[in-house]
Order: structure tokens, then C-alpha cells, then sequence
């Protein structure tokens, strides 16, 4: 089952301080957008950090999840990322942490 950490109570900067840490030891990480006048799926695009950094804000939101995929499937690892919420288009930013990186990355995070 997956872990949710408890990300409310970190301000907007501490959010993007903790998404720039998980990047610096990330496996990998994309961007998505959702673009609904053009397809109901997201769509894998080319994107920079920097650029995709640059729309977190107040209204996005915000995981940091600790997946433990059912058996058979690759092995665990944490995500962090985030959705814009904004419109008419919405960009997802997914981070995936080996998971012998993940305490340098959820630090004194609670478990939800």
C-alpha cells in the first residue's frame, strides 16, 4: 500500500526546496500536460525544470508518495511532484526517487 507524506503545513518554499532536492537525486522525471481541447489524456511533452518550477504555485497540488508497487511489478520508489490546477492547461511535474535516496528527500515528514 502507498504512503502518503503530509506535505499541508510546508510553506510555498519549502515545497519547492524539497521538489529541487528530490530532483537533484532523482532516477528520473517528465513533464505531462492535460490540454482537454485537444485530448482527454496527458501527454508526455519536452519541458525544463526551470520552465516547469517556474508555474508552482498556491493553487498546485502538492505529493510526496512513497509507492510500494503490488508484486510483479517494478520495485519501490518515492514520487514527488505536482499538478498546476491551472486552465485551460494543466501540467503534471513526476519525480521518481530510488528509494535508498528517500529520507535525504522527506527529511522530518510525517506519514499521512
Amino acid at each position: 500500500m502507498d504512503t502518503f507524506y503530509d506535505v499541508q503545513g510546508l510553506t510555498l518554499e519549502q515545497s519547492e526546496a524539497l521538489i529541487w532536492k528530490a530532483r537533484g537525486v532523482c532516477e528520473r522525471w517528465w513533464v505531462d500536460k492535460l490540454d482537454c481541447r485537444e485530448s482527454f489524456c496527458r501527454q508526455s511533452i519536452d519541458m525544463s525544470f526551470e520552465e516547469v518550477m517556474s508555474r508552482f504555485g498556491e493553487k498546485s497540488h502538492f505529493v510526496v508518495i512513497h509507492r510500494r508497487p503490488p508484486i510483479g511489478f517494478p520495485d519501490e520508489y518515492l514520487e514527488v511532484g505536482f499538478r498546476t490546477m491551472e486552465s485551460p492547461v494543466d501540467y503534471f511535474l513526476w519525480i521518481v526517487v530510488p528509494l535508498e535516496r528517500k529520507d535525504e528527500v522527506v527529511g522530518g515528514l510525517k506519514e499521512r
